[in-house]
């Protein structure tokens, strides 16, 4: 029974985590491809895979407790899965990643308890994170509202605006002079190097039915599971970082439906949080028999429908 191996943090749910990462990203080279093993597919699976390693980190460090978020061995488990589910809409780049990694950054820092929040270092970097990725792509800058769950709940409120304003206005003047350095504009003009794909993209056009459907499912998840705690927490409990989780998942609602992306990518912003809420839910389901049902059930939805949608089988 597979799920067993990631009901606590060990060596073999390491090492399972990456090897179902590197199979779920082989599947889905493969089946974008039309069914073909080209030429770079082992080492583009391979070098996505990696990516995979940041996870692991996360879940060590919440684990030792230096990271606020609070990861579990469960989700070394659903963020493999999630891989095969995913429909994303276009290519991969690194400036999709940077975007990625900056927001689990700023997701630490809105983990904290209230009373630990630093109005001074812990704004100026939410400032200094939101500013960066809205330089990127402007409209990422709807995750400045985010700031507002916290400091609804600071007592520094002019300390921690203030440290917010200098955030942005550091970040700001940092990104304006290296992009007026590098190619003469002030405004953000996307590198090569950040615009190189790593996944090739998709010869046919996916449909997007099993990711909404698996979008709508987390959603559901993080409503239910925030229910279970009003009892013992205040409706906005922000030391565990569903708020701000949830947040996210559903600003990846809004760009899905106002197109607010700067390419043709869909559902990008709703994986991390879609697979930390199923991650979670792994975790409060009581019997290996239901873990198992859970995750083989969205497993093979995730299979048929990819193996299905690019015409290599047909039902």
């Amino acid at each position: 029974m597979i799920t067993k191996i990631f009901k606590r943090l060990s060596v073999s749910a390491i090492i399972t985590c990456f090897f179902l990462s590197f199979f779920a990203n082989l599947f889905v080279l493969f089946t974008r491809s039309g069914g073909h093993f080209y030429d770079k597919i082992f080492s583009q699976a391979l070098i996505f895979s990696f990516n995979i390693i940041l996870i692991i980190l996360l879940v060590s460090f919440s684990q030792a407790r230096r990271f606020n978020l609070k990861f579990g061995a469960s989700h070394l488990l659903s963020f493999p899965l999630c891989i095969i589910l995913f429909g994303q809409g276009q290519y991969l780049n690194p400036q999709k990643l940077i975007i990625a990694f900056s927001l689990v950054f700023a997701s630490n820092i809105m983990s904290k308890d209230i009373n630990k929040i630093d109005p001074i270092n812990d704004f100026f970097a939410l400032g200094f994170i939101f500013t960066t990725i809205s330089y990127l792509n402007f409209n990422l800058s709807l995750f400045f509202l985010s700031i507002g769950l916290v400091i609804t709940y600071t007592s520094k409120k002019k300390e921690a605006l203030i440290s917010l304003l200098i955030g942005i206005v550091a970040a700001s003047s940092i990104l304006i002079t290296i992009s007026h350095a590098f190619t003469g504009q002030i405004f953000y003009v996307r590198p090569e190097i950040l615009e190189k794909n790593i996944f090739t993209p998709f010869i046919k056009k996916n449909s997007e039915l099993v990711w909404s459907f698996t979008v709508l499912i987390a959603f559901i998840i993080s409503i239910v599971l925030k229910q279970g705690k009003f009892k013992k927490m205040r409706p906005v409990d922000l030391g565990n970082g569903e708020n701000f989780m949830l947040f996210w998942l559903i600003l990846s609602f809004i760009f899905r439906g106002f197109n607010l992306y700067q390419d043709k990518s869909l559902w990008l912003l709703s994986y991390i949080p879609t697979a930390f809420f199923i991650g979670n839910f792994f975790e409060v389901i009581k019997t290996d028999r239901n873990r198992e049902i859970f995750f083989f059930s969205l497993l093979f939805v995730g299979v048929i429908s990819k193996l299905y949608q690019n015409e290599i089988i047909f039902i």
